[in-house]
This record gives structure tokens, C-alpha cells and sequence, in this order.
């Protein structure tokens, strides 16, 4: 295990082409590990701290999903996105999207991810009214500048190659005014670097949160439901990188947001309107 757990730590410190590749096949390989298991979150999920807080109000179909739910709802519910043009940049397996569209009620939301396979499981699952799914680079998106009013990203940015490049897509496709929520994994050392990339990308800080205590609550709370999807879905040959992935207990995640060594960190952050006219 100590093999394994060296070559796990060797492969997030991949040059910005190599994690890119691996990205393109890992994630792909997740998809078809679940087969048509509805796994339809991949985030590690969002727990309330505060016991006064007040729970948010969801249909029976999705109680079993409410911890993922919550993130999601931490992030995107950042804003009023009623009536409005969103887009999720890394949709993964579509539930925050579902999400989104049914609870938050924008105008339209449009899902891409670069895993074609998701693009495909997203397709099969999720049918809403205002809602598409579409195969998309989050470093080159293929869309008219100022198209959305909100840009959602969520636990997929440390897989990019390149931050800066998806930064100054998300804030290109913004119209004025609109919103980049955003939430994600970063190494203690390497926090203020991401703060730093989101102030040159050229939009205003709002909001920043570390979460991290509640995504770790939220790990744990989990944790024996995900190994028994691993040890059920996953050869045992690959169980081991599964459970690094999915950071049940004693995964390096896991350990690595006990110790403060890594941060989960949420931003809101908004679009000038003085842009209007470029």
C-alpha cells in the first residue's frame, strides 16, 4: 500500500500535459466503471455544521443524493439564478446540473464536460425542460463571448492543464454583471496561488470561503457507502486508486483535509459591468 500510495502522490504532481491525459482517461474509466449505477455525483459531498442551519427542502428521489445536493447549493445558490443563461463547466455525471435546473430555476443550463462518456450517461439520465448536455473543453469552450450569466465550476479545476486558460475562457463567455461560482481542492501551499490566478483572470472577488471542514464531514459520512460501490463495481486490481479518488477515510485526500495539508475553497466571483461595451 505505501508503493501505491507513492505513485498516487506522484501522478497530482504531473505537468499541466501529462494531468491532462490522465484526466481524459481516468475519468472516462469512471464512467464506464459505473456502468448505468445512477452515480450521477462525483463531488465529495457538503455537510452542515451549524445544527440550527436550516435544511434545504428536497423531493424523496433526491434525499439519498443530499449531501452532494448541499454542495452544490453552497455554490451555485451563491447567486439568484432564476430566469438566467448558466453553464457548468466539468458537469461530470450531471447531478449538479439536475440540480440546478430543477431547484434553482434558471432559463436555460447547459452542461459540458471533456469525457464524452459522461456527455452520453448525462444524456441518458437527465431529461428537464431548459436543460443540455454537450461534449466541451473547459479550456477552450466553444461559445460567443458574454453568453452566460453565470458559469458554475465545481471540483474539477485541479485536473486542468492549464488554469489560467479556463479562467479567461469562463470570464469571456460572462456577460457583465454575471457570476464564475466556483469550488475546489487545493494543497495548503498552493491556496494562494489559486487566489492569485482568479484576481489577474480579470473578475472581482466577492465571496471566498474555506469549507473544508464540512467537505471532511462530509467524506466521513460517506465513506462506508463508497467502498461498497467500489468493491462492487471496481476490479481489485484498480480498488485502491478508486478509494484515493472517491477519498474515503484514510484515502491521501481524506488524511490531507484531516491535517490542513489540503483546502477545500469556495469563491463567488463577479463579472464588471463596464464591459458592456467590448
Amino acid at each position: 500500500m505505501a508503493i501505491l500510495q507513492k505513485i498516487y502522490e506522484w501522478a497530482l504532481g504531473l505537468s499541466p500535459t501529462v494531468k491532462r491525459l490522465r484526466s481524459q482517461h481516468w475519468y472516462p474509466l469512471v464512467t464506464r466503471m459505473v456502468k448505468d449505477t445512477p452515480v450521477v455525483f462525483l463531488n465529495y459531498g457538503y455537510v452542515h455544521l451549524d445544527p440550527d442551519a436550516k435544511a434545504i427542502e428536497l423531493h424523496e428521489a433526491d434525499e439519498a443524493n443530499r449531501i452532494f445536493i448541499h454542495l452544490y447549493h453552497r455554490v451555485a445558490g451563491a447567486v439568484d439564478l432564476r430566469g438566467r443563461d448558466v453553464l457548468e463547466v466539468s458537469c461530470g455525471h450531471g447531478g449538479g446540473a439536475s440540480y440546478i435546473t430543477r431547484y434553482l430555476k434558471p432559463r436555460s443550463l447547459l452542461g459540458v464536460d471533456l469525457n464524452t462518456r459522461a456527455i452520453e450517461f448525462c444524456k441518458r439520465y437527465h431529461f428537464h425542460e431548459g436543460l443540455r448536455f454537450s461534449h466541451g473543453d473547459a479550456e477552450s469552450l466553444h461559445f460567443d463571448d458574454h453568453s452566460f450569466d453565470a458559469v458554475v465550476n465545481v471540483e474539477a479545476s485541479h485536473c486542468y492543464g492549464h488554469m489560467e486558460r479556463f479562467l479567461a475562457e469562463a470570464a469571456r463567455v460572462l456577460r457583465p454583471g454575471g457570476h464564475f461560482l466556483f469550488a475546489d481542492i487545493r494543497r495548503k501551499d498552493e491556496s494562494d496561488r489559486l487566489h492569485d490566478q482568479l484576481v489577474r483572470s480579470g473578475l472581482e472577488v466577492v465571496e471566498k470561503e474555506n469549507i473544508t471542514p464540512n467537505i471532511l464531514r462530509a467524506m466521513e459520512a460517506d465513506s462506508e457507502r463508497r467502498l461498497g460501490l467500489i468493491r462492487q463495481l471496481a476490479p481489485k486490481t484498480l480498488q485502491y486508486f478508486f478509494q484515493q479518488f472517491a477519498g474515503t477515510k484514510g484515502s491521501g485526500i481524506h488524511e490531507a483535509f484531516r491535517s490542513g495539508a489540503s483546502l477545500y475553497l469556495r469563491y463567488r466571483l463577479r463579472k464588471g459591468r463596464a464591459e458592456a461595451g467590448a
